[in-house]
């Protein structure tokens, strides 16, 4: 069999992308080798992936100490203009206001690297420094032995901003090894700073992120693939069904009745975030619960509230709102809990919540969330979205507040091109809700539009055609190699 391409994963979502839409298991029916590299060798859910998709698997960690921590926290205080870069800004502002570390270091490390972040500014060449140092940072030769172990055609990474994958990246490329970027998430690029290593070619959810590609790294548009999002083609079934059969709760039918509801009334679909983005969340899903609980939408109206996997795993957490979240349920509300598997992934998803998560969407009346990918997911099955960008009745700070993410550049995108409602207090969220449940087919155009600018065309063939451009890179580089090797 050919040299493999190997994926770089050190995230669920990156998991699911490649694993769970049967991306590497095209690559190996096409007669392709596939590898990939994990945290984890002995992570029980990627072992059972790969053995089914005929995929090896091999494990990398890179040295990680206090300045390894340290250099990640740092980095963009060193990189990026953090006061034009409102994602960024906010993570300065969440850390130097909102920290609970007693460690003083901690505390202060955030106002000392503001201070630098400023000297920068005026003495660029502290920025050179932090470079050639991060060059130093970056090399493991553990990392160098690994790949000529696996000798790859080809390198893909999925979070090139993470430690490992970038060390692993800049490795490939030392040795020669052709390598691609192919991102798990639509706010990568605007939101996670400049990555640490860049790649050959890139593969591109749509025409926005090709655009976002060549303007913050200068790529040619040759080398970008827009190829749209292979985890959304589970989306497009229940999609097709929706537009020959109309809109409806019946394509959900059985979930609703294993969530306690009714399977032949309407239902509203909260997809909850972190606390760390919306703060007051929960506040604002009890507000909505007691609103259908009183006929506010309709006699028959019910509500799915669905916890995001912040909200019951990781160090983004907040298990007070677990309590709150099982008081919600009655006979017209049910909590719609995440099937998480037991991974040193985050967020490590069952490849059954996904196709749950298409069915609950495409069924629902209206989709609520608090600034989250979930929008793009609705758009995808053709249902409205209305974002909650409030503090229930507070006003809390911006660099706290779930509106902070409104002025976020991959957010406020969708946002002017009319694929969301956002509503800034309960009135206007109310009136969003009310006249979409009127109205579901209001701003379609302007919806389907965001969708194709963000995805592309949603035919369902994203997988097949990602696999299509490592296949075609593949061979490219194996072609190569003979005329490579007659010059050496």
């Amino acid at each position: 069999m050919s040299r493999p391409i190997c994926y770089l994963i050190s995230h669920g979502f990156a998991s699911r992308m490649v694993f769970q839409t049967g991306l590497l298991g095209k690559l190996t029916e096409a007669g392709q080798a596939a590898a990939v590299i994990a945290p984890d060798a002995e992570d029980a859910n990627l072992k059972e992936f790969c053995e089914e998709q005929r995929v090896e698997l091999y494990q990398y960690r890179p040295r990680a100490n206090f300045f390894t921590v340290d250099y990640l926290f740092k980095r963009k205080y060193f990189l990026e203009d953090i006061r034009k870069n409102p994602a960024l800004w906010a993570k300065h502002l969440r850390v130097a206001y909102g920290g609970t570390s007693w460690n003083p270091y901690i505390r202060l490390r955030p106002w000392f690297y503001y201070a630098v972040y400023w000297l920068v500014q005026r003495f660029p060449v502290l920025r050179k420094r932090f470079l050639r140092r991060e060059e130093r940072l970056l090399r493991d030769p553990a990392a160098e032995a690994l790949l000529r172990e696996i000798n790859p055609a080809l390198v893909v990474a999925t979070y090139p901003i993470n430690l490992p994958e970038s060390v692993l990246l800049r490795a490939a490329r030392r040795l020669g090894i052709p390598t691609v970027i192919h991102l798990l998430s639509w706010d990568n690029i605007t939101c996670k700073g400049y990555f640490p290593a860049l790649a050959d070619d890139y593969i591109a959810w749509g025409p926005i992120m090709k655009e976002e590609f060549i303007e913050y790294y200068g790529m040619d548009e040759e080398r970008v693939y827009a190829c749209g999002v292979p985890h959304f083609d589970q989306h497009v079934p229940f999609r097709k069904r929706l537009e020959a059969e109309g809109p409806g709760p019946g394509i959900a039918a059985e979930h609703l009745e294993k969530l306690g509801l009714q399977p032949d009334r309407p239902y509203l679909f909260m997809a909850l975030s972190s606390p760390v983005f919306c703060p007051r969340g929960i506040d604002v899903a009890e507000w909505l619960a007691r609103k259908v609980e009183e006929g506010a939408y309709g006699e028959e109206m019910q509500l799915i509230v669905r916890p995001h996997p912040q909200n019951v795993q990781s160090n983004m957490a907040d298990f007070s709102w677990l309590p709150r979240l099982q008081a919600l349920e009655s006979e017209r509300v049910a909590v719609d809990y995440p099937d998480l598997v037991k991974s040193k992934l985050p967020w490590s998803m069952q490849a059954k919540d996904m196709e749950r998560l298409s069915a609950l969407l495409a069924g629902a009346a209206v989709t609520i969330n608090f600034g989250s990918t979930v929008s793009i997911d609705a758009l995808m099955v053709g249902r409205p979205v209305v974002i909650s960008a409030f503090d229930g009745d507070e006003q809390l700070p911006w660099w706290q507040s779930a509106r902070r993410q409104m002025d976020y550049d991959y957010y406020k995108k969708l946002i002017d091109m009319g694929g969301v409602k956002v509503a800034y207090d309960y009135e206007q969220f109310d009136e969003l809700l009310r006249s979409y449940i009127a109205e579901p087919e209001a701003d379609r155009e302007a919806r389907e539009y965001a969708l194709r600018r963000e995805c592309g065309v949603p035919d369902g063939r994203a997988t097949e055609r990602v696999a299509e451009v490592l296949l075609k890179l593949a061979r490219r580089q194996q072609l190569a190699e003979p005329i490579a090797k007659s010059h050496e």
